[in-house]
């Protein structure tokens, strides 16, 4: 509401949202980003109910507002030979002797990369993670996600008590290679209190998901790398997860409540038709001996 849907009504009484205004405001914001929109359209709808009400509107008027549409869009995942030259894109920067400005890499980037691939978390997820959330030294290590990074204009970045939604608070087994990078950061940032990020600046402050993004851009640009983003992880896990095992667990390490979230924005879609199909139309049609 404060950063959509107030820039561009706070003059105006609720008797002049109509219709009109309300269908060229969504559209607008759709021009943006359909993500925006849909907050937009979600946010103004329910602030108009709360009139109706009221009984201060007759009427709500994002009821006749038209639906916002946007083409199908197929979710892209890594193949496992693209990760392994993303790591070690990203091991050949941070390994570099010279580097041309800033600060020698401490590691982070990789850490952060393996904590993704191993627990399909979000990138703010990954960035809210604190030494209290880790077991390292049992049998199974795992890590609780329990939290986000948010980042807000004119605001200082700090961490959300909960992720995306408080139902997606959940403690996620670690593969080995995960439970490896964590070793190696622990033993890299020395002493830290339960409460400390496990990934943060070198002033303690938490790490913003622009600027991962931003240095990840930068790193596997400088490798002829183009088109990789941190949610591109949370895809390729997913799929992954789903191509060995089934859609419920997909969806049960991402978070989700409904397989149905995943199925249309995380797994990528394989042609490959399950060949027992062969089988089945041989008995089903198979010819008579002649």
């Amino acid at each position: 509401m404060r950063t959509l849907v107030l820039p561009v009504s706070r003059c105006l009484t609720l008797r002049e949202i109509g219709v009109a205004r309300c269908d060229h405001f969504i559209k607008q914001l759709a021009k943006l980003s359909h993500s925006r929109a849909k907050q937009g359209r979600a946010v103004l709808r329910l602030a108009l109910e709360l009139a109706v009400r009221h009984e201060i509107l007759p009427s709500n008027p994002m009821d006749h507002v038209s639906r916002l549409y946007r083409e199908p869009h197929l979710p892209d995942a890594l193949t496992a030979p693209e990760v392994n030259v993303i790591r070690a894109a990203i091991a050949r920067w941070e390994s570099a002797v010279n580097h041309i400005s800033g600060p020698k890499p401490d590691g982070q980037l990789s850490a952060i990369i393996e904590v993704m691939l191993g627990t399909s978390a979000r990138i703010g997820e990954v960035l809210a993670i604190r030494r209290r959330d880790i077991d390292i030294t049992s049998a199974i290590p795992s890590i609780r996600l329990a939290g986000t990074i948010i980042s807000r204009n004119g605001e200082q970045t700090f961490r959300q008590d909960h992720p995306k939604t408080a139902e997606s608070r959940r403690v996620v087994a670690l593969p080995t290679f995960t439970a490896d990078a964590v070793r190696r950061r622990l033993a890299n940032a020395g002493s830290m209190g339960l409460d400390d990020l496990l990934f943060q600046s070198r002033d303690g402050t938490p790490l913003t998901t622009a600027n991962v993004r931003r240095q990840l851009r930068h790193v596997l640009g400088g490798a002829g790398i183009e088109g990789v983003t941190p949610h591109m992880f949370h895809r390729t896990v997913a799929t992954a997860v789903n191509a060995n095992a089934n859609i419920e667990l997909a969806a049960g390490l991402l978070g989700h409540t409904d397989t149905k979230i995943t199925v249309q924005h995380y797994i990528q879609r394989s042609e490959l038709v399950n060949p027992a199909t062969a089988a089945l139309l041989d008995r089903a049609f198979a010819k008579d001996e002649e």
